[in-house]
């Protein structure tokens, strides 16, 4: 890499550190404004019923969109799990202390990220398909936690550890009309369990940072529900 681009990088990162300060100081979800709107848009679909949410990995985005589900009178139950004890805590500190605990379940399966295995190499990204395939009781119960809840969700968030297993296990657990949300879909290391929805669709939602090369991407898919995908008006899907 030039002296150029290393500079360009480093500059990147920096903003996009600061992007993240700032937006959790304001109690802004890790996203940009463009993603925030699509989130938005799809919970907005789901007004004439009580809304069944689960998410793999908690933040706060769980925090700010069950306030916004609040604020618009909207019924909805939220599951939401983790793998890190310590941001379970903070998260849980924060849904107590907003209020949301009739609304807003928790659930820990505790593991090491991948960057802390031993196998991890950080000049090898992404690591190769299956590498770090759930092999501990909890990494397992992590991905499959949606069993044991036994129940089915209209909206099923995917932003954490294990994404392509999650959108595998994802498929069998959602309502006729429910949707997947496959949060930095722009990783194509992901994308191996995306066919096997019958309906989906990428949204470009803008970039973190100046002169960012891949823009983000939300992916949204279901099993039987074209109608949500098509009720997106205000974002042009794309392609792969």
């Amino acid at each position: 890499m030039s002296l150029f681009k290393k500079v360009i990088s480093r500059c990147q990162s920096i903003y996009f550190q600061g992007a993240l300060y700032v937006k959790g100081k304001r109690g802004l979800p890790a996203q940009t404004k463009e993603d925030i709107e699509l989130f938005k848009n799809i919970f907005e679909n789901f007004t004439d019923k009580e809304i069944r949410i689960f998410e793999w990995g908690s933040g706060m985005s769980t925090i700010y969109y069950a306030e916004y589900l609040r604020r618009k009178n909207m019924k909805f139950q939220w599951h939401s799990i983790d793998n890190n004890k310590t941001w379970h805590e903070i998260v849980k500190g924060k849904v107590n202390t907003k209020g949301l605990q009739s609304n807003v379940q928790l659930h820990l399966r505790e593991f090491l990220p991948f960057w802390e295995k031993p196998q991890w190499n950080w000049k090898s990204l992404p690591p190769p398909r299956d590498v770090f395939s759930p092999e501990s009781e909890n990494e397992k119960e992590y991905v499959n936690f949606p069993r044991v809840l036994d129940e089915k969700f209209d909206i099923i968030i995917v932003d954490a550890r294990f994404r392509r297993r999650c959108l595998k296990t994802a498929k069998d657990f959602l309502t006729p009309e429910g949707v997947v949300i496959l949060h930095d879909a722009q990783k194509k290391q992901y994308h191996c369990e995306l066919d096997s929805y019958r309906y989906s669709k990428f949204f470009k939602t803008g970039a973190w940072y100046p002169l960012q090369e891949t823009p983000n991407k939300i992916w949204v898919g279901s099993m039987e529900n074209e109608s949500i995908l098509n009720a997106l008006k205000n974002f042009s899907h794309i392609k792969k």
